[in-house]
C-alpha cells in the first residue's frame, strides 16, 4: 500500500463558471521512503496539488473532486480538527522562501519546539526546546544558535531551520516546495545531501518539487511531470533522465524538450535548445492535448482530442498520442 495515493483530484480557484481549474484529474502515488519529484513551469499546478493533500489551500481554492489517500486514510474532505492532528505530525511542508515562512519574532529554537509541544501536551517548554537544538545539530546548525533569529541566518542556513522545523514532529511525508530556489549551487547541493542523508534517520518520504530536472535527477527515486494542470509523464528518475537511444526513456514531447533545455555536460556543446510560445489559458476551454501549440511533433488529432495517460512500460505513464514515436 502507498503511504499517500491521490486520486482523480481536481483543484479549482474561483467559481464553477468563472474559475480556473489548476489542477485537473491528477493522481500522484507515494511510497514509504520514496522520493518523488514533481518538476514543469511555474503555474502548470505543482505547489497546488501539493498544498491540496494536507489542505493548505489559499482562500479560494477548493478541491472538487477526487480524493487524497493518507496512511490508508481518506483525508480529503477531513475536518480541521482531523487534519491539524495530521498536520506537522504526520505531513509537514519545507515553504519556498525561508524569510517569509519563519516568525521573524520569534528564535529558531522556540519555532522548532513549537510543532511539537502542539501535538504533545505531556512535553514541556524544556523538553521540546532540548529537542530543537537536537534538530539543529542534525541539518548542521550549532546548537548554541538556537537562541538566535531568522534574519541572523543566511539563505542556506534559513532552509536548514525550515528543514529541522518539519521533522521536529517525525513526520511520515515531507513536502518541500522549492526548498532551494535562489540559493548558490554549493549551498543547493548540500541541502539536497542533507535530505537525501535525513531519510534513513527519520524514515521519511519526499515530495520534492522543482522545476528545475537536475535537482530532481540528482534527488528522486521517481519524477512526474506536469503542464497546464495535467500530469503528462511521470516514471522512475532512470527512465525519464535516460539517453535517448536507450531502451526506456522519456516519451512526452514535453518532458524531452525540458530535457534540452539543459545543457548535457557529457555530450558536445550546443546552444540552449528552450520550448516557443506560452501555456495555454486555463480560463478558456481546452480541447485536445494542451501542449499542441508549442509541440514540435504535432499532428492535427493532437489538436481535437486530449490523450489518455497510458502506461507505456512498467509503471512509466505518458499521455500522447505518439508517445512510442517520440524522439529527443
Amino acid at each position: 500500500m502507498n503511504l499517500l495515493d491521490v486520486r482523480n483530484l481536481c483543484v479549482r480557484y474561483g467559481s464553477e463558471q468563472t474559475g480556473v481549474l489548476a489542477v485537473d484529474t491528477v493522481d500522484l502515488r507515494i511510497g514509504q521512503g520514496e522520493f518523488v519529484g514533481l518538476a514543469g513551469e511555474s503555474g502548470c499546478g505543482k505547489t497546488t496539488l501539493a498544498m491540496a493533500i494536507p489542505n493548505l489551500l489559499p482562500e479560494g481554492a477548493t478541491v472538487v473532486s477526487g480524493s487524497v489517500t493518507f496512511d490508508g486514510q481518506d483525508i480529503t474532505h477531513a475536518s480541521e480538527e482531523t487534519l491539524n492532528s495530521i498536520r506537522w505530525k504526520e505531513i509537514s511542508v519545507i515553504f519556498q522562501g525561508a524569510l517569509n515562512a519563519l516568525n521573524p519574532v520569534k528564535s529558531v529554537g522556540w519555532q522548532i519546539a513549537e510543532p511539537m509541544l502542539a501535538h504533545d501536551s505531556g512535553l514541556s517548554d524544556k523538553d521540546a526546546l532540548a529537542r530543537a537544538r537536537e534538530l539543529l545539530d542534525a541539518v548542521g546548525i550549532s546548537k548554541s544558535r538556537s537562541s538566535a533569529y531568522p534574519h541572523e541566518f543566511s539563505g542556506g542556513m534559513r532552509q536548514r531551520v525550515m528543514i529541522a522545523m518539519a521533522l521536529a514532529c517525525k513526520p511520515k511525508l515531507v513536502i518541500a516546495d522549492e526548498p532551494i530556489t535562489a540559493l548558490d549551487v554549493m549551498t543547493q547541493a548540500q541541502i539536497l545531501d542533507l535530505l537525501r542523508s535525513l531519510s534513513s534517520s527519520f524514515d521519511l518520504s519526499l515530495l520534492l518539487i522543482s522545476h528545475d530536472l537536475s535537482v530532481l535527477a540528482d534527488t528522486c527515486d521517481r519524477v512526474q511531470v506536469m503542464y497546464a494542470g495535467k500530469a503528462v509523464e511521470s516514471g522512475s528518475a532512470e527512465t525519464i533522465f535516460a539517453s535517448a537511444d536507450s531502451s526506456e526513456s522519456a516519451a512526452h514531447p514535453y518532458t524531452n524538450r525540458l530535457l534540452k533545455s539543459y545543457p548535457n555536460i557529457l555530450h558536445e556543446r550546443v546552444f540552449i535548445d528552450g520550448i516557443p510560445g506560452y501555456p495555454p489559458d486555463l480560463s478558456l476551454p481546452q480541447t485536445g492535448c494542451r501542449f499542441a501549440a508549442r509541440c514540435d511533433q504535432v499532428q492535427s488529432v493532437c489538436r481535437t482530442q486530449e490523450p489518455a495517460l497510458i502506461e507505456l512500460h512498467t509503471n512509466h505513464f505518458v499521455a500522447c498520442h505518439f508517445a512510442e514515436q517520440v524522439s529527443r
